[in-house]
């Protein structure tokens, strides 16, 4: 069994670059990456950092029946999402995949950061100008171009620390 696994799904690279960045901070030498589209249930390990992409303030079916499939297990969750730059939405999105985890794990906490979005977002939000209230659709137009710079140095930066502080709750 390994000691660590960091399991991730990752649409657009966003996630797979801060999932490469984890990986990479864990200096012990039994660990593995994988996609969650690979992770059958024959991946296993002692502790697990699980990344996804915010799809709505949640996570894909895929990383819901891998956090439900976890028993006894320290777990950490990460990601990126494109909308709601702000730390309580992040929160909330943790919140809400940590809520698939059997209560006999131990959740360590979460990291999540902004992400860029696929150009068509951007062309869906300008078609609705006119037809929604177009002071939202500004700030909408905003948002996605603020996230076309993330994740960013910052962000990996912060995922470091994030790595250290998980390993440190696993360590005591």
């Amino acid at each position: 069994m390994l000691k660590y696994l960091v399991v991730y799904a990752s649409e657009t690279g966003n996630t797979k670059m801060i999932a490469n960045e984890i990986y990479d901070a864990i200096k012990d030498r039994s660990k593995e990456l994988i996609n969650v589209r690979q992770w059958n249930g024959t991946h296993e390990a002692e502790n697990y950092f699980i990344g996804f992409w915010a799809n709505r303030g949640s996570c894909s079916l895929e990383i819901i029946d891998l956090l439900s499939s976890l028993h006894h297990k320290n777990i950490a969750l990460f990601g990126t999402c494109g909308m709601g730059n702000s730390d309580q939405y992040y929160q909330q999105i943790a919140r809400t995949a940590s809520a698939w985890l059997s209560q006999d794990n131990h959740y360590l906490g979460s990291y999540f950061c902004q992400g860029k979005m696929p150009m068509q977002i951007r062309n869906k939000y300008e078609q609705c100008r006119g037809k929604c209230d177009d002071s939202q659709i500004d700030e909408m137009i905003r948002n996605f171009d603020e996230a076309l710079l993330h994740p960013d140095k910052q962000d990996l930066l912060k995922a470091n620390v994030f790595t250290d502080q998980m390993l440190r709750k696993i360590s005591s």
